[in-house]
């Protein structure tokens, strides 16, 4: 390869404004196409009727990880985005038990027969906490912050081995004596991973561990501020951004990037790509065939996708009582393996967030936001999810809906499968990428053997969540700056 003068960025998402950021700040000289008509993709914001509507993430986690992010672009996180804390996960099940985690009671029961153990209920909350808070730091201060590599990765969390083994049900059996808090603790999974926990790997833990110790966090505005800030460092240091700008084709020359082909643009020679789609689009179908190197080929016949959602989204002329920021009604933890699997078009079970206990101003004065995830069958494509279909599920999900609130609707959107498919591009409308029980095998390399081609997004490493999407385009950057290749465009 010659010297790299332009890289373009496939993608504005968090990934891909970390990722262009970093390099426009080392004087590279960066073109970002964005196939949207606004900046963020699943980390955005819509506002309808007043309301302001998440399009994908609904909290950030592990917020030292974005403020590594910020710090390499140069930028002061704190001013520029500051954050509220969500302050509780509240768990109805069907014996009318209420479960709250995280808030300053951490962990509370609220039974309607019978009586609680507390004393009991505290200690093992303190063993919890004392056998996993070490290995959630250790994964947000040290092994997020750092590119994957495994020699690595074994030797830091070669002291907690013993730990990793089995899966959340069986971790939570041996923690917890109430199995209300099993369910709880184990259902805060079921939207993240989409599967049970009897199939959940225990590492997974780590994110209601999460929730009892740092809490989850909205920045102040929506979801849709962080890509906005991200964009900063971008912006100043002379990035292009190109919205409505759909890359068609990854083209090379002589097996080296040389280009893409762009909707309405034609081709934009380039000097290198960093590609923050999915691993699965960028290698299934932004490559010609006879440029995959053989191990992507592979990689994106066999990958484990994530779940699919159906996205229910009101804004209401009430204040809602008796909520939860996030709020699930789920069946005990022995019943969670049938969660995905009931009637047709039946809405029992659904988490819904409710961003306005956090951040009223989201919605008009006297108003709140209700964001609805009722559970869905995974066996029918995304394709396959027309208005009828999805009209019957959103029809039964607000009756399940108005039997706990009362919903005065001004403004009602929803987001089918389909629409996440299409609409925001998620491969098959898996909303994470990859599945949330997959290691780090299903991963795509930063460097997958392409000259001049990097790879950072949902589906790298370590790339679930938005800290750690965001720290995945740094990883991609900063591989392609080890080139040594690149020259500085813009004077120091």
């Amino acid at each position: 390869m010659g010297k790299i003068k332009t890289v373009g960025v496939i993608g504005g998402g968090v990934s891909g404004l970390a990722a262009g950021g970093l390099l426009s700040r080392e004087g590279v000289k960066v073109k970002l196409f964005e196939a949207s008509d606004k900046l963020g993709g699943c980390c955005a914001n819509t506002i309808l009727g007043g309301y302001t509507f998440n399009d994908g993430a609904g909290y950030l986690c592990l917020p030292g990880i974005l403020d590594h992010v910020f710090e390499k672009l140069g930028l002061d996180r704190p001013s520029i985005l500051p954050l509220r804390k969500v302050k509780a996960h509240q768990t109805i099940l069907p014996n009318g038990t209420v479960v709250l985690l995280g808030g300053k009671s951490k962990l509370k029961v609220n039974q309607r027969l019978g009586e609680v153990d507390t004393v009991r209920l505290q200690k093992e909350l303190r063993k919890l906490l004392n056998k996993w808070e070490s290995v959630l730091r250790l994964y947000e201060d040290d092994l997020f912050v750092h590119p994957f590599l495994l020699s690595r990765l074994i030797t830091k969390i070669w002291p907690h081995i013993h730990k990793l083994q089995g899966t959340v049900a069986s971790e939570l059996r041996k923690l917890f004596s109430d199995k209300a808090v099993q369910a709880a603790i184990a259902g805060s999974l079921l939207f993240i991973t989409g599967a049970p926990p009897q199939k959940t790997p225990v590492p997974m833990i780590l994110s209601p561990v999460a929730i009892l110790t740092e809490g989850f966090y909205l920045p102040e505005g929506g979801m849709g501020k962080i890509p906005e800030a991200l964009s900063q460092s971008l912006r100043k240091n002379g990035g292009e951004l190109f919205l409505n700008s759909k890359v068609n084709r990854i083209l090379l020359k002589n097996g080296i990037v040389h280009g893409l082909e762009i909707d309405g643009l034609g081709l934009i020679e380039l000097d290198a790509v960093v590609s923050t789609v999915s691993g699965m689009v960028t290698f299934g179908s932004l490559l010609k065939p006879e440029d995959l190197p053989h191990g992507m080929r592979q990689k994106v016949k066999k990958v484990p996708l994530s779940h699919k959602a159906l996205s229910i989204q009101l804004g209401l002329s009430n204040v809602l009582d008796g909520c939860s920021h996030s709020n699930s009604v789920l069946p005990m933890m022995n019943e969670q393996s049938t969660f995905f699997m009931f009637k047709e078009d039946e809405v029992k079970w659904f988490t819904y967030l409710v961003p306005t206990v956090t951040m009223p101003e989201l919605a008009p004065r006297i108003g709140s936001i209700i964001e609805m995830f009722p559970a869905i069958r995974q066996d029918r494509p995304a394709d396959d999810w027309d208005e009828q279909k999805t009209g019957r599920v959103v029809e039964s999900g607000l009756q399940a809906l108005s039997g706990r609130h009362k919903i005065n609707i001004a403004v009602k959107r929803v987001l089918s499968p389909k629409d996440f498919q299409n609409k925001m591009r998620l491969y098959k409308g898996a909303i994470y990428g990859l599945s949330g029980t997959a290691d780090f095998r299903a991963q795509f390399p930063h460097a997958p053997g392409v000259p001049g081609l990097y790879q950072a997004g949902q589906t790298t490493y370590p790339g679930f969540g938005v800290g750690p999407a965001a720290m995945s385009g740094i990883f991609a950057a900063e591989a392609l700056l080890r080139t040594k290749k690149y020259v500085n465009i813009i004077s120091p």
